[in-house]
């Protein structure tokens, strides 16, 4: 017996290139998507950037309950994560925001939700700096 749970409903931090093409992909994996980021017109490229790559994951094959209709978007980080499976984070490489990014997602997740992140240009060896 395991005591895996289910991954229904991801929470997308941060909508950049990279950020955009996670939301394209679990929601092409028929997944409820619900995405923030800061930046100014974030919502409208977002969504701009799932339209123009859907006809390509139609290609690619979709999962049963597929839809760009599963995307919702909010400014604010807790109504992002609230009641997520899944957090992928996708924020800017700099180490003063991950720090404080990491410290609002410990008190607003429960400790059984998965939180991936996208960083690849920061050196995470010295845990103590978080």
């Amino acid at each position: 017996m395991t005591d895996t749970k289910p991954i229904h409903r991801i929470a997308i931090i941060g909508t950049g290139v990279i950020g955009a093409s996670w939301s394209a992909l679990f929601l092409a994996k028929g997944l409820e998507v619900t995405a923030t980021d800061v930046a100014p017109n974030a919502e409208a490229a977002l969504r701009r950037f799932i339209d123009e790559a859907w006809p390509a994951l139609k290609r690619l094959g979709l999962a049963p309950g597929a839809s760009p209709s599963k995307l919702k978007f909010t400014a604010a980080l807790a109504d992002a994560v609230k009641g997520a499976d899944l957090v992928q984070e996708n924020g800017p490489e700099r180490i003063d925001f991950k720090k404080k990014l990491y410290g609002q997602l410990d008190e607003l997740l429960p400790a059984d939700v998965i939180l991936a992140s996208s960083s690849s240009g920061l050196t995470l060896c010295d845990r103590t700096s978080f």
